[in-house]
């Protein structure tokens, strides 16, 4: 059964006894991926760095037609995929395990296999400002769906793809028993969550709460509080390795090199790095490598 999107994406030649990385656009997506990079250099392998390729999409066609062998995927993202072909089980998306092996199952029928993932989960989430949320005794969605019910006031600063997809906004909506109309949402178009959270830290348009990823670096330098999902209206996003079945024939050790390094990144920990590049300004690679060095997996240079 062929899950992956039947797109065709150009050769380009590498060599085949190359390791080729391939990475979404976004910070997090790059700074694993050149964590992968410099931890396999680091192993002896000749790498070709393809990080920064492009959307969830490409990747994935890239991977899927042998134009790259590696990327970080999410656990949750993988459902798009497969959703229209392969039914879900009931309550799969938000068990983090469960997730993993439905996802690890079901991905080595398109000859592709899925790592240790992370224990960091980066999914949407709603930011408030710590004052904000204790003033308004706000710890969950839910007590946000009853502060809108009550009539508080709300300003959500959102990208105009999260205000779109079912399984975005319209998620929380559901499954907590609030909506928000056109007038309590800042509708960035293309709007990423480093724009939504400074529109929060600012305060533009009266913004008070923001469209997040768990794991954002803002999230820890503007010091918000995220509030909890305990209804699950979010699958699980695991950041995981993903690589063609035939690369990791030929090359066992990578998942001996890779695993521990994504076993040690939580939530926490993704949101210092982010934050690094994000906030401080300094270079993915060099907070990749950093990283790799103070913790053991690379020798320092």
């Amino acid at each position: 059964m062929a899950l992956v999107l039947a797109l065709t994406v150009g050769a380009v030649g590498f060599a085949q006894d190359s390791l080729r990385i391939g990475s979404k656009q976004f910070t997090e997506q790059i700074v694993l991926g050149k964590i992968m990079v410099l931890a396999l250099e680091d192993a002896g392998y000749d790498v070709v760095d393809r990080t920064n390729l492009g959307s969830s999409d490409v990747n994935r066609l890239a991977l899927a037609n042998d134009e790259i062998d590696i990327y970080p995927e999410y656990t949750g993202t993988f459902l798009n995929y497969v959703s229209e072909q392969v039914e879900v089980p009931e309550g799969v998306s938000q068990n983090a395990e469960d997730l993993y092996e439905f996802v690890r199952e079901t991905d080595a029928q398109n000859d592709l296999v899925w790592l240790q993932p992370a224990p960091a989960n980066n999914t949407y989430a709603f930011a408030v400002t710590r004052s904000f949320a204790e003033e308004n005794d706000l710890q969950s969605v839910a007590d946000f769906a009853e502060y809108v019910n009550d009539g508080g006031r709300v300003m959500m600063a959102v990208g105009d793809e999260f205000a779109q997809r079912e399984d975005g906004l319209q998620a929380f909506e559901e499954a907590y028993g609030f909506e928000l109309t056109d007038d309590q949402l800042l509708v960035i178009a293309g709007g990423t969550p480093a724009q939504t959270e400074q529109a929060l830290a600012e305060g533009a348009n009266n913004v008070n709460v923001a469209m997040a990823f768990a794991t954002d670096g803002a999230l820890q330098a503007y010091n918000f509080a995220v509030l909890e999902d305990p209804e699950g209206a979010q699958p699980v996003f695991q950041p995981t390795p993903v690589v063609r079945a035939d690369a990791i024939a030929e090359n066992p050790e990578i998942a001996d090199i890779l695993n521990p390094i994504f076993s040690s990144l939580d939530n926490e920990t993704l949101q210092g790095l982010n934050a690094s590049v994000d906030v401080a300004g300094e270079n993915p690679e060099a907070v990749a490598r950093e990283y790799l060095e103070e913790n053991d997996f690379i020798d320092s240079n």
